[in-house]
This record gives C-alpha cells, sequence and structure tokens, in this order.
C-alpha cells in the first residue's frame, strides 16, 4: 500500500494509492477527528495477532474498519456487504469502487497507522 500524508489548515489528510483510498478516506473522516482511538485499534491489532480467529469491528459514521488475522477491510457504511460476506466472494470479483471498500494485510495496515502516528507527531 502506498501512501502519503499532507498537513494542512484542516489538519492532516492521508491519501493512498487507488486501490487503497478507502482506507484514506475512512482515516479522514472517523480517525483524523478521533484520535484517541488509534490507541484502540493497535490493541485490537495485538489481538488478531494473539488469536488467529479474532475479529473485530469499529463502526464509524461513514467507514466501518473491519480487522482480521488475515486482512483489514476498510467499507463505507452504505454498501451492503458484511465481513462474513468475504469469504463468498469469488476471486477476481470486480464489486468494489476504490474510494468505498478496500483491503490490506494487518502488518501493512499497521504499518500505515504508525506512519500516520509518527506523521502527526511531528506537529505537537
Amino acid at each position: 500500500m502506498e501512501y502519503q500524508f499532507t498537513h494542512t489548515m484542516h489538519g492532516v489528510v492521508a491519501k493512498c494509492s487507488m486501490d487503497h483510498e478507502a482506507f484514506a478516506r475512512w482515516l479522514n473522516t472517523e480517525l483524523s477527528n478521533n484520535p484517541k482511538e488509534l490507541q484502540d485499534i493497535f490493541t485490537e491489532i495485538a489481538k488478531c495477532r494473539i488469536a488467529p480467529n479474532y475479529e473485530t469491528i469499529f463502526e464509524g459514521k461513514e467507514y466501518t474498519l473491519y480487522l482480521s488475522a488475515d486482512e483489514v477491510m476498510a467499507k463505507a457504511n452504505n454498501l451492503d456487504m458484511a465481513f462474513d460476506d468475504l469469504d463468498e466472494m469469488e476471486e477476481g470479483f470486480n464489486f468494489y469502487n476504490e474510494e468505498s471498500i478496500a483491503f490490506c494485510g494487518l502488518e501493512d495496515f499497521e504499518a500505515f497507522l504508525q506512519a500516520y502516528q509518527r506523521f502527526v507527531n511531528t506537529f505537537h
């Protein structure tokens, strides 16, 4: 996953590569207004590593984040697709809109959040 953070008069703004744009939108709409939730997400990432069947959800106003040991999904709340439906998706299924849903591995997602945290801390 490729990403970039910029500091604007509105705060830190994340941008991601096209396939991962929903992660940037999630971060910009859900996490930037609630920075304390970042530590909660890191705690849940650790739980996912310890228990391979552990899954958790962070439901936001516009985007929901789904975490498991295998993958992370950011999904716009206006999409009608549950986390359990992922197993039923066929390979190559081109359902998603890059701005509405994105997937990545747990390690990549954690690196994204750590980079965000480092960037934000440079301005505090």
